[in-house]
């Protein structure tokens, strides 16, 4: 029993040590922001090369934002579908209003499995504690 308590306490030490250091260096690709790239041309040449039905973060010049799936790019605009909670038809969204356009990935959050480790692992020590004591 002793040694099992032990291993426990190491492997959650690890656990947590792994949570506090793991991190993540995954940079997403924003263009905007008052960048040289602000022309509808410079646009239409970012989104040309965005693969078809990527998700994308956009801001336009109105200040709307919006998350959407890339459908279709051709010389003036790019046709995209919100993603929303109640459905809604594709939009236009012109070049020359663009502010900001962001590619969204999905990430795997190492944190937060290291931290969900960690806390299985100190309340399965703490259990093994008191079912030991009694």
């Amino acid at each position: 029993m002793a040694r099992t308590i032990s291993m426990l306490m190491i492997l959650s030490r690890a656990a947590m040590a792994l949570a506090t250091t793991a991190t993540i260096a995954f940079a997403d690709q924003d263009i905007g922001h008052g960048s040289a790239l602000a022309n509808a041309d410079m646009w239409r040449a970012y989104a040309d090369r965005i693969p078809i039905g990527s998700t994308l973060m956009i801001r336009t010049r109105g200040g709307e934002r919006l998350t959407a799936v890339l459908f279709v790019v051709d010389d003036t605009a790019m046709t995209v579908k919100p993603r929303t909670r109640i459905p809604e038809p594709a939009r236009r969204v012109a070049f020359d209003q663009i502010e900001a356009l962001t590619v969204r990935r999905d990430r795997l959050s190492i944190l937060k499995y290291a931290g969900i480790g960690a806390g299985v692992g100190v309340g399965l020590f703490v259990w093994l504690l008191t079912a030991a004591s009694q």
